[in-house]
């Protein structure tokens, strides 16, 4: 472990989109950085980039002189990784070990809301299974909302909508939805980096929305104009599958489908009151990507 007025921190999947986003939060506070990415990117002010990727063993020196960790990268099950489950937890597994080594101050997992025990997703059930994997005092685990943001799932949905102006809503869209600014959710990383929760947290906006509300809210705040196409789950999980058998590229797969049918809601206030934060609503969350 490094001792120094200015901590040094590794981030995994620093270049995605919450990756970037606390690689900035950081570098900007004078930490040191150290970005694990897959391809090797030129180093910026308090920043060095550091070739790691899930699918190889660690070299536990990688963590040498780091005070903090932060886990954001995973492996998406595909053609190419259909094994991606036992790579993400056999990796999981190597960073904790690491982290252990090297004297560690604290790590922290980035896992999903769909990660609990009535999960049916292969994600949901990797994201518990690594949670497991990070349960000890110098560890926790946030289970987040739906990430806010320039970037990630939410971005790609209101680009769709710009550009289609069609949303599909699988099963009626009644599933219930959280969400997370992620200005929101890199302030509650830094502020469990420094101090001694452990454990899994949830943090979203108390705030249950439905898929139909969460998708009326972004078309009421972009003023986009929409129609709504309800689609049964079980014809939706069928075309996916039949689709995944062709020699194209797939945004979603079955997969997605699966953690869309097992989603549920959390009350969250407990934990943000442990946290001390209270965060944006949504249609505050949203300004960022208006303004894109």
């Amino acid at each position: 472990m490094k001792s120094s007025a200015h901590p040094t921190i590794a981030i995994t999947g620093a270049n995605g989109f919450l990756g970037t986003a606390l690689v900035d939060h950081f570098a900007k506070k004078g930490w040191q950085v150290k970005g694990l990415i897959m391809s090797p990117q030129p180093n910026t002010k308090n920043v060095s980039y550091v070739t790691y990727e899930l699918t190889k063993p660690l070299d536990p020196k990688l963590l040498k002189n780091v005070d903090y960790l932060v886990h954001t990268a995973y492996i998406k099950q595909d053609r190419q990784h259909p094994d991606a489950y036992e790579l993400n937890v056999k990796a999981a597994k190597e960073l904790v070990a690491a982290a252990k080594k090297q004297g560690l101050k604290k790590c922290l997992f980035m896992s999903s809301m769909s990660a609990h025990e009535g999960a049916i997703s292969t994600y949901g059930k990797q994201k518990l299974e690594i949670e497991k994997i990070f349960s000890n005092p110098n560890c926790v685990s946030i289970r987040s909302g739906l990430i806010i943001g320039n970037g990630g799932l939410a971005k790609q949905t209101v680009d769709f909508m710009r550009s289609k102006h069609v949303v599909p809503l699988v099963d009626g869209g009644k599933q219930p939805l959280q969400i997370i600014s992620i200005d929101d959710l890199v302030i509650v990383i830094d502020k469990l980096l420094k101090n001694k929760l452990s454990g899994i947290l949830t943090v979203a906006n108390p705030t249950v929305y439905s898929y139909k509300e969460f998708y009326q809210t972004i078309s009421k705040k972009l003023n986009l104009k929409v129609i709504y196409v309800p689609i049964p789950f079980f014809l939706l999980i069928n075309l996916i599958r039949l689709i995944n058998l062709l020699p194209i590229p797939m945004v979603v797969n079955p997969d997605n489908a699966l953690g869309l049918k097992a989603l549920r809601s959390v009350d969250t206030r407990p934990d943000l009151k442990k946290i001390g934060i209270k965060l944006q609503s949504l249609n505050s969350s949203l300004n960022v990507i208006n303004k894109s």
